[in-house]
């Protein structure tokens, strides 16, 4: 494997400001200063963690997913009191869900480890499984290839509960493996594909949700780094988030109102905002009749309203102090709640994150706390070889490619094929016809004007036939080259598909089938860093 480094702009202009000449003003600390990675270690050093009571947590979840001694030793670690964590966190994808959240657990490891040797600390690298998250639409489904095209395909389950929390909707052991199945065989048959269908069905158990089968997956393939996960929709991890929502009751609508105040400044800064509020949005959920609920505050009569049921604060206070698992974070107090439980150097951020960070300033500074450091993740592009032997015949450069895509290029190439003699005379042929047809309209105007409209279908019908001529020849045309063109279509099917950077797509088990399962240790010896560059490895 070669790795090579890109600059590639994002379609955020926040993201691309931070990244270039991190905007500090939005946030607490510079990503890039190892002055401000120890003002970080020492602000945490100041404040009080549950540790003890995560570590113990964190050891129960994981035990019935895969175990190392490295995941020891992180629990082991994590009890330290001098020790901090690099956190980042997504929802929790079938098969892991697109290739992202994979480099973002890489850029976790990676940045843990290569700071810790700047520290001289001990740094935990933590995953935060968003479980809580109810749109099942967005984790039910992957990309497999389909006569050499992406196409969606999706795990088709019945559940009445529409807002039910993907940490308590369980999937069906057989119909499971017979959708994984297809998509494995839909990247093509190789000698690692048994050693991949094991695996998976090594991490299937009989009662099993999305969570357990997303924490299955990654544990085994992150074991040996020692990776630690949270599922943020655990019942025991909400009794020790207890006091946490506790003051997050007690500023409900405070928290809203500096949201909105951040979200104004930054939009007279020319910056799109992120997290979509009102000033009736209370800032967390309640799980209601097996669903979960946004809570709203109706300021006139100081209540908290869920689906049509009020409360006062003292009665969610009470909910909280006997069922804590009724409640869950939302977007804007997610980050709150790990930064309350956990001694966070870094969060490890994609682009839309780095964004919704720079809304959050001030609800941090009400608690009195600060925003961690804010690390980019790594983008990774994966260039097989075949892809870049295509790349290089047609002499078009990689972040080109990477940016705008290839159609342009095989628009000119066919352009390029096309017989311009034909072109020419059936435009000549058209321009013959249509004047022949004016001097049979301007007798027919004298006439019999109640022909003038058959004479008028009729010249559209022959130029129309004309363009049938010319249609049929670019297709002979594409057909003649047909080679060629695929070529192109198999660049942009690699590496930008549905005009989307290659990790939004594509899946990790695409290249654990095609490379095999330590595909991901060969990535995790390449000298890759959060440095805001966009990765391309050679295959």
């Amino acid at each position: 494997m070669e790795v090579l480094q890109l600059q590639l702009a994002s379609k955020n202009n926040l993201v691309n400001q931070y990244i270039e000449n991190n905007k500090s003003s939005l946030f607490h600390y510079n990503f890039r200063s190892d002055e401000d990675l120890f003002a970080r270690y020492d602000e945490l050093m100041n404040r009080e963690f549950p540790r003890r009571k995560l570590a113990i947590h964190i050891k129960k979840y994981m035990k019935k997913f895969a175990q190392s001694r490295e995941i020891d030793k992180s629990l082991e670690r994590l009890e330290q009191p001098d020790s901090v964590v690099v956190i980042g966190g997504q929802q929790a994808g079938l098969l892991t869900g697109p290739l992202y959240t994979i480099h973002k657990i890489i850029s976790i490891i990676n940045y843990a480890r290569q700071k810790e040797a700047v520290l001289g600390k001990p740094i935990v690298p933590i995953f935060w499984i968003a479980g809580e998250d109810h749109d099942i639409f967005e984790v039910n489904h992957v990309y497999k290839l389909n006569e050499g095209l992406l196409s969606k395909t999706t795990f088709h389950q019945k559940d009445n509960k529409q807002k039910r929390m993907v940490s308590k909707v369980s999937l069906n052991k057989q119909q499971l493996k017979k959708w994984y199945r297809d998509v494995i065989a839909s990247f093509g048959e190789t000698p690692f594909t048994k050693d991949v269908l094991d695996f998976l069905d090594a991490q299937v158990q009989d009662q099993m949700t999305y969570t357990d089968f997303f924490a299955k997956i990654i544990t085994a393939l992150f074991k040996d780094y020692g990776l630690l996960l949270v599922d943020s929709a655990h019942p025991e991890l909400r009794k020790i988030e207890q006091p946490y929502f506790k003051w997050m009751i007690d500023h409900g609508e405070v928290i809203t109102d500096l949201l909105l105040e951040q979200q104004h400044t930054l939009h007279l800064k020319g910056y799109k905002n992120m997290i979509e509020s009102d000033k009736d949005s209370f800032q967390l959920f309640y799980e209601q009749n097996d669903e979960r609920i946004l809570l709203r505050y109706n300021r006139d009569i100081e209540r908290v309203v869920a689906d049509g049921v009020t409360f006062a604060k003292s009665d969610l206070l009470r909910i909280l102090e006997q069922s804590p698992e009724k409640f869950s974070n939302n977007v804007v107090t997610r980050p709150l709640m790990q930064e309350f439980l956990f001694p966070t150097l870094a969060f490890i951020a994609g682009p839309g994150e780095i964004s919704y960070w720079a809304e959050l300033k001030n609800i941090f500074e009400l608690a009195e706390i600060k925003i961690p450091i804010i690390v980019p993740r790594m983008n990774i592009t994966y260039l097989e070889r075949n892809v870049e032997a295509y790349v290089k015949e047609f002499q078009l450069k990689l972040e080109d490619v990477l940016k705008n895509g290839v159609a342009k290029e095989k628009e000119l190439f066919v352009e390029s094929l096309k017989e311009k003699t034909i072109e020419d005379t059936v435009a000549i042929a058209r321009k013959e016809i249509l004047q022949q047809y004016k001097r049979v309209y301007e007798k027919f105007l004298q006439f019999d004007k109640g022909m003038l409209p058959i004479i008028e279908k009729n010249a559209k019908y022959i130029t129309n036939q004309l363009d049938y001529l010319l249609n049929k020849a670019d297709e002979l045309v594409k057909q003649k080259n047909h080679h060629v063109l695929s070529k192109y279509d198999r660049i942009e099917l690699a590496l930008l598909p549905f005009g989307g950077l290659q990790e939004r797509c594509w899946n990790i088990f695409y290249f654990l089938n095609k490379y095999g399962l330590l595909f991901i240790n060969r990535v995790q010896e390449l000298p890759l860093t959060c440095n805001g560059n966009h990765f391309v490895i050679k295959m």
